[in-house]
């Protein structure tokens, strides 16, 4: 799939997911000044890996994955895939603040959405590692 294609996509799937506003069942998590301190010093620090094995982040991913059920962005494509992840529309990095989140009160757009794993690829394919041969090839033929 193309990235206009694919970005086209999102877009939808974000609306659809906003116009149907659905709430979690049960109390979530909330940014608090202390929590947003501690998340900006992991993500200076490059270990927001932290973050995302917390309490209030697994809760927060749990009662997201209770909303979506399946990826959301391939629904909008009129595919079903299993939900993997949940993605941070704006990304954690630029918005902690909106790490807990699940709708962006800006916009009241959706900010946590539900991914399966060939679309959360080609929403970050800056964490597709590339790997490069060490040495050439003994020989032109491969089995890779």
């Amino acid at each position: 799939m193309e990235q206009q294609e694919f970005s086209r996509y999102v877009d939808k799937a974000i609306q659809v997911a906003t116009a149907e506003h659905v709430l979690p069942a049960g109390p979530v998590p909330v940014m608090t000044p202390e929590k947003l301190a501690r998340l900006t010093a992991l993500l200076a620090a490059g270990r927001e890996n932290i973050w995302y094995n917390s309490g209030d982040w697994q809760a927060v991913r749990d009662a997201v994955k209770r909303i979506d059920h399946e990826c959301i962005i391939c629904k909008a494509a009129g595919r079903h895939s299993a939900t993997r992840y949940v993605h941070h529309v704006k990304h954690l990095r630029d918005r902690p603040d909106l790490a807990l989140s699940i709708y962006d009160p800006d916009t009241r757009d959706r900010q946590l959405i539900c991914v399966c794993k060939r679309c959360h690829e080609e929403l970050h394919p800056e964490s597709q590692r590339q790997y490069r041969m060490r040495e050439a090839a003994v020989t032109i033929e491969r089995w890779d």
